[in-house]
């Protein structure tokens, strides 16, 4: 690729591919012009001869038609005299036009009003006009072998034509005049020529094919000059490249002379790093290749119990500082740490073992060993260290809570004070789904429902944010979607300033625990068979609805429903027919009411209902109705048709009772007296004015 870019040689092997696409695309669209046109001619060529046939046959269905001799109809030449004249009584000479004669006058009529040429033709013409010339005969002989109707264009320029022809086969009806011939049924009895000039056809395909020519050519210098200057910013982009490359090195290598430069200075101001390292907060040992102390500080001293440097400078680090482990365990001189670095110069870390004092005592240390080199040359190694007794004293307690976290059986989450996420424990992970890796980083609104009201959570923030310990329970949405009840403790901690750094929530799916509550509740408060409130949960809703009413200076209304005629289906079906149209019913009269109203199976086929805030008669007026049709409307159960209806007593609060139980007696009244009016209606405890 680079070279076909850099090399101008190359550059017309890509125009050679574009102009290979455009000639394909235009030799393509020439075809399909092409055949296109020669679909439009053949199908004007089949109409035609359609039409000729289908005269013909009527003409041959009907025997043959008489026509008055005049100057467009001559006595027909295929009959003999007495077969092809006769007179009407008025003295009309009429003729016999059958079919041979028809479809003659019908080739001369299509010939003088088009510039079509029809030509009737056969291999065994009776009739030396039928005669075929060569191009006829040589399809008439492609008939005979089974070859059905042929198209062609014949000639160039100016004088081609479109020639067609189609076989004529003999059908029931011409057995009348060719069975004596020797013809059979389905026998080629010649063919119908169709030829037209192909000229007009040819001229807008002409025109369009210019176009197309013109459009192609338009493509190819589009997508050419497009190559072309593609290829040239590519060129130049490329020579810049090299050119910055070269550039590049040139400074690599000053750079690189000047590194050198500065190391040596760094050599040569060891002296003056000396009075840094006295004073720095971590023990600084130098040693030489032999492992013998060339350098100590002030703070080395004090964390090894040592009052003068002469106490290990020239001595052996290793055997005075590092000899043992913290068990008192040998500590190999070909294992020593330390010592690595001062044999093949690697960079020594650990923060896992011990250094000795010189009261025999010791203590954990974290240490660096970095080599030390003069011109590439190793020269020895600086160990730092520092005493980490606290830090591993509080690592110790840390990993003990951490582990008590880790293997809690709530769940655990810590996050900043913004509520950025830091951690969060195993069993997290179990409840919600989620990795530590998607969620550390992110916020917990990340798995929240919804569902959960948002004055919750401004509450939990405003309590965690005021220094206090917030409790609570929230929906939440685990990864795969499946919501779960949390209980959550999250509480504040602070820092010695008293500011608050970071929040800790301990949490407990509680989703089993309250899905029991929530049946043994569902249990005691709805019907087993159709699931609608019971009689105690309907008793609170509708003193709930008297409440209502009150509080909004409105009214509430109660219908007493009963079936009529679900005890003949319960004997004649069975209770279990009886149980299924009860559960039908139960919801068809859920669609009867809004939200906010109450459905309630008070016990066999009674139900009620509790509709909240109504405001005139109207509106429960509409919403029995709605009861009464819904159940007239047939009830298909054990595959049979079961037709019901029902009596609904409506009683108003305050207008017909000042309690719950007075206002369902009056109800119970109402209902018994639409029973009693013949059924299939409702009853108001008093009628509306």
């Amino acid at each position: 690729m680079r070279k076909i870019v850099l090399q101008y040689r190359y550059w017309p092997l890509p125009i050679l591919i574009w102009t290979l696409v455009v000639v394909v695309s235009f030799l393509w669209n020439q075809a399909e012009m092409e055949r296109k046109s020669f679909l439009v001619a053949s199908d004007r060529a089949q109409f035609v001869f359609k039409m000729v046939e289908s005269v013909r046959l009527w003409n041959a269905r009907h025997g043959g038609v008489y026509a008055p001799v005049d100057d467009y109809t001559r006595p027909n030449p295929y009959l003999k005299v007495p077969e092809r004249e006769i007179s009407t009584p008025s003295g009309t000479a009429l003729t016999m036009i059958n079919p041979a004669y028809m479809t003659r006058q019908l080739t001369d009529v299509v010939a003088e009003l088009s510039q079509l040429r029809l030509h009737l033709t056969s291999l065994k013409p009776l009739n030396p006009n039928n005669e075929p010339d060569g191009w006829e005969r040589a399809q008439l002989e492609k008939f005979e072998q089974g070859v059905g109707e042929v198209s062609e264009l014949v000639g160039q320029g100016d004088a081609a034509l479109f020639r067609f022809i189609a076989p004529l086969r003999v059908q029931q009806p011409c057995l009348k005049c060719h069975e004596h011939q020797g013809y059979r049924l389905g026998d080629i009895r010649g063919g119908v020529s169709v030829s037209f000039a192909a000229a007009p056809l040819l001229a807008p395909e002409a025109v369009q094919l210019r176009n197309i020519a013109a459009t192609h050519l338009a493509v190819w210098l589009l997508l050419s000059g497009l190559t072309l200057f593609a290829l040239t910013r590519f060129r130049d982009q490329m020579l810049a490249l090299e050119t910055a490359k070269a550039q590049t090195e040139v400074l690599v290598q000053l750079r690189t002379a000047e590194l050198r430069a500065e190391v040596e200075e760094r050599q040569q101001a060891e002296a003056q790093l000396r009075l840094f390292i006295e004073s720095s907060g971590e023990g600084i040992i130098g040693m030489n290749l032999l492992g013998l102390c060339t350098l100590v500080n002030p703070e080395a001293l004090r964390l090894l119990g040592l009052e003068q440097p002469e106490q290990l400078l020239g001595r052996p680090v290793h055997e005075l500082i590092h000899h043992s482990y913290a068990d008192g365990r040998a500590h190999p001189l070909h294992e020593c740490a330390l010592h690595a670095t001062l044999r093949d110069g690697s960079v020594v870390h650990d923060d896992s073992d011990v250094f000795w004092r010189a009261d025999g005592g010791h203590f954990p240390v974290e240490y660096r060993s970095h080599p030390l080199y003069s011109g590439g040359r190793l020269l020895g190694a600086v160990v730092t260290f520092s005493d980490i007794t606290a830090r591993k004293q509080a690592e110790a307690q840390l990993r003990k809570l951490s582990s008590a976290v880790e293997h809690s059986p709530a769940s655990a989450i810590i996050t900043d004070s913004e509520g950025t996420i830091e951690y969060v424990n195993p069993r997290f992970v179990e409840m919600t789904g989620y990795q530590p890796e998607e969620v550390i980083g992110q916020n917990p609104r990340l798995w929240q429902s919804g569902i959960t009201p948002l004055k919750t959570y401004q509450r939990l923030w405003a309590t965690i944010k005021g220094g206090e310990v917030w409790h609570g329970e929230v929906l939440n949405k685990a990864k795969d979607g499946r919501l779960f009840w949390e209980s959550a403790q999250i509480s504040p901690i602070k820092d010695d300033s008293g500011r608050i750094t970071h929040f800790v929530a301990v949490k407990e799916d509680i989703t089993e625990r309250k899905a029991q509550q929530d049946a043994i509740w569902r249990q005691a408060h709805h019907d087993g068979l159709t699931g609608l409130p019971n009689r105690d949960l309907f008793a609170a809703r509708l003193q709930q609805a008297l409440n209502q009413a009150d509080v909004g200076d409105s009214e509430a209304g109660l219908l007493y429903i009963d079936l009529d005629g679900f005890k003949q289906v319960n004997d004649n079906l069975g209770h279990a027919a009886g149980d299924a149209l009860l559960r039908e019913a139960a919801r068809r009269l859920l669609t009867c009411v809004r939200d906010s109203d109450t459905v309630a199976r008070l016990g066999g086929d009674e139900f009620a209902m509790v509709l909240a805030q109504v405001h005139g008669v109207a509106g429960v007026q509409v919403v029995a109705q709605k009861v009464l049709q819904v159940l007239t409307e047939p009830f298909t159960v054990q595959e049979q048709m079961v037709t019901l209806s029902a009596s609904v007593g409506i009683v108003f609060y305050p207008a017909d009772g000042a309690t719950a139980e007075e206002l369902l007696r009056r109800a119970d009244a109402a209902m018994y007296s639409a029973k009693e009016a013949g059924r299939n209606r409702y009853c108001f405890y008093n009628a509306p004015a």
